[in-house]
């Protein structure tokens, strides 16, 4: 009989816990998370916080917040408190703590930026237990965490020969400034070393001054790169890896941010898929500053490789333009006779065009097409 009474208070006890664990343990518990830094390069680390607060007089034993997570996002090593499970795209992460009452605690996870990217954690799960280790219950809660990852920025140094000499040649080359294009605008003085042929005698007789005429420029000090969206070519059966891809993108923007650093205008065109945004082909028109170079980041950290038009078509797109004066970096996979064709015509009309290809059975990643090698 006293093992049996015993037995019984056991029980009555086990359950009363129970039942007050299950009924009060969620109540005036906060939670929240948020990443160090709203934006984050590829490659950098920041740090995960998590706050967590029992605001009432019962202690919870243990409490589990799990989260579904980009595996782009990576954490540590797993601890007596974190755990993850890492898949291919997702990761499972799980918190573990243990309040005393009216306890506050801070926790931080650094996590590494693998890839550019949009991330965002939109629900968490919250699941607590009595003394005994049974679960009492669980919670999902809305959460506003997110962090964007934009592509990583390479050094000078970093920069493919091509592309370093595309944009020192056009922010500091004379031919960004020559005045040897057909057309006139307008007339100035003789300068010592101009042509006699440019001898605007017309002009120089009605003023009594030796004037010349005025060419426009050929070549501008913009810069704009056009970034293929095809990774494979049906034609041959050639492919690159997205991982080629990403460093294509990581290219585009370091070519870009060269060229504002340098005081100048830069540019973006995309026939890719873009995140939310329709434009076909997306279209970011020469500009200067931070702030340009911003919207470019964040148009980029959601570039998909899922084309959307045709190299071929946008190069004729732009030759019916009748774009002229532009300097123009290519990046591109591959490139067929038809587009080598496009190229030569853009060169032809008056632009500089520099095309760096991406297929790992190429010699060197520059090849210039219709030019010198």
């Amino acid at each position: 009989m006293p093992i049996l009474r015993l037995l019984i208070v056991a029980y009555v006890v086990a359950m009363a816990q129970r039942l007050l664990f299950r009924r009060f343990g969620l109540r005036r518990i906060r939670y929240e998370r948020r990443f160090s830094a709203p934006r984050a390069y590829a490659g950098d680390r920041i740090w995960m916080e998590e706050r967590l607060v029992n605001a009432k007089w019962l202690p919870l034993p243990w409490l589990r917040v799990e989260t579904q997570m980009p595996s782009a996002l990576r954490f540590g090593k797993e601890t007596a408190d974190l755990a993850v499970s890492v898949g291919q795209t997702l990761q499972n992460h799980a918190s573990l703590f243990t309040l005393g009452p009216y306890t506050k605690l801070v926790r931080r996870h650094e996590v590494a930026c693998l890839h550019r990217g949009r991330y965002r954690v939109p629900t968490l799960t919250i699941t607590h237990g009595d003394l005994l280790g049974m679960t009492s219950g669980s919670l999902q809660v809305a959460s506003d965490c997110a962090v964007t990852v934009y592509p990583r920025l390479l050094s000078v140094r970093e920069l493919p020969r091509a592309a370093r000499d595309w944009v020192q040649s056009a922010m500091s080359s004379p031919d960004a400034f020559r005045e040897d294009h057909y057309h006139t605008a307008g007339v100035r003085a003789y300068r010592g070393g101009d042509p006699m042929k440019q001898v605007n005698w017309s002009a120089t007789a009605k003023t009594g001054e030796l004037l010349v005429n005025r060419r426009e420029t050929m070549i501008g000090g913009d810069v704009t790169v056009l970034l293929n969206a095809e990774v494979a070519d049906a034609s041959t059966n050639r492919r690159i890896a997205l991982e080629k891809f990403e460093e294509a993108i990581s290219l585009a923007a370091s070519v870009a941010k060269q060229a504002l650093d340098g005081g100048g205008r830069a540019g973006l065109i995309y026939n890719g898929r873009v995140q939310g945004d329709e434009t076909i082909p997306l279209r970011i028109e020469p500009a200067r500053g931070k702030g340009q170079l911003y919207a470019m980041l964040e148009a980029m950290t959601g570039f998909e490789p899922v084309v959307r038009l045709e190299l071929s078509y946008l190069l004729e797109e732009l030759l019916g333009s009748r774009m002229r004066g532009a300097n123009l970096l290519l990046i591109t996979a591959f490139l067929t006779p038809k587009q080598e064709l496009a190229v030569r015509r853009l060169r032809q009309a008056g632009n500089r065009v520099e095309v760096m290809l991406l297929y790992k059975d190429r010699p060197a990643m520059r090849q210039a097409v219709g030019g010198t090698p």
